[in-house]
């Protein structure tokens, strides 16, 4: 009987390189940002003219749609990641309501129909992975019927890897599919 749950250690993990870098960019410029906002309106309120209330609209109307941007961007980088297990298990995890990686499909090598690869700036690549038939985990576990499409911004490094494990397991699989 092998235990799935037990698996310790995967053999790659994919995820965002740069986290750390972005983390402490972001949050230092969302600070330093805030601050300067504040004391920009607070000093325009003081004013009270219709420059004054129509320049505060505006910078509201710019400022919290990039912030929103940034809050979805920090969500996406930290929590999305792929894992790969010595059984040729596929682990893909998203993020939940708090920004913690919540697993959401459970799939196999060879359950991959398609791999598109796009170069991303800093030696990043973004891969954009077709699954036939993943395992789902949401409210419980269930085996999806259909295509699914799985995202992950990586090391270019990293992605080739996983893609020299695809070349191999389909080998494996051909050499299968002879033998019987």
């Amino acid at each position: 009987m092998e235990l799935d749950f037990l698996q310790d250690e995967p053999k790659l993990i994919l995820t965002y390189p740069y986290k750390f870098k972005f983390n402490m960019i972001g949050y230092l410029s969302m600070i330093f940002s805030f601050f300067i906002i504040m004391s920009i309106l607070i000093h325009l309120k003081s004013y009270g003219s219709d420059f004054a209330d129509k320049f505060i609209i505006a910078t509201v109307l710019i400022c919290i749609p990039i912030l929103i941007f940034f809050m979805g961007y920090y969500l996406f980088i930290n929590a999305v990641k792929l894992e790969l297990y010595e059984n040729n298990v596929v682990k893909y995890y998203t993020y939940g309501s708090r920004g913690h990686s919540v697993l959401l499909f459970e799939f196999k090598l060879e359950d991959i129909e398609q791999i598109k690869s796009k170069k991303r700036p800093f030696n990043c690549s973004k891969l954009t992975i077709k699954i036939k038939n993943p395992v789902f985990y949401g409210f419980h576990e269930k085996k999806l019927n259909k295509l699914m499409n799985a995202s992950i911004i990586t090391d270019r490094k990293k992605s080739e890897f996983f893609m020299q494990q695809m070349v191999v397991n389909s080998r494996i699989n051909a050499k299968r599919v002879e033998n019987s």
